[in-house]
């Protein structure tokens, strides 16, 4: 059994994808977008965080479940705390985590794995007793060429990229079946 589990956020924890999604292609998002465009983006990310994004189903059930089991758990987004507040402030999330990091602090992107290894490191763990959960083909990749055990999250929007399988170890379609799956394996 896996003794620390990293979550993702969006996507995986709650279902803001299609807000970014929107408001991304809205303010025409690319290489050459200002930091400007950004905060507005972000500005428009925090209404939608407070008002409409929700946990997904089964999420805090299992939260629960592995917090009783002694499991050791923290979130590792790439959505800059000042922006993702007032959704966690919404929700109990923070009750069942060690701590919350996000890629402004951890200095990269997921495209590079020094989220999920501070992570491990701040947890006291070996990467070899982490599962990492993803939504994303990208940072999914990334934490499986790391040597993390990944676990791949469905998400509606983000299942459209592409097949996120030849990067994970085990798949949760919904959270509150998945909880049984992995009562003897992680």
């Amino acid at each position: 059994m896996k003794k620390f589990y990293i979550f993702d956020m969006d996507g995986t924890l709650c279902d803001s994808m299609s807000f970014w999604r929107k408001e991304c292609a809205v303010a025409g998002v690319s290489s050459r977008t200002t930091a400007e465009e950004w905060e507005e983006v972000f500005d428009n990310m925090r209404g939608h965080y407070r008002n409409e994004v929700n946990l997904k189903d089964g999420v805090l059930e299992f939260l629960e479940n592995a917090k009783r089991r002694g499991v050791k758990m923290c979130i590792a987004t790439a959505t800059r705390k000042d922006v993702s507040e007032p959704f966690v402030s919404k929700t109990p999330l923070m009750d069942y985590m060690e701590f919350m990091i996000d890629c402004f602090e951890a200095g990269a992107f997921k495209e590079k794995p020094d989220i999920f290894l501070q992570c491990a490191e701040r947890l006291g763990a070996d990467i070899s007793e982490c599962a990492v959960f993803e939504d994303t083909i990208t940072s999914a990749k990334t934490a499986k060429e790391a040597g993390f055990y990944v676990v791949g999250v469905y998400d509606e929007t983000t299942s459209k990229d592409g097949d996120i399988t030849p990067f994970i170890d085990d798949y949760i379609n919904k959270w509150e079946t998945y909880e049984l799956k992995i009562g003897n394996s992680l």
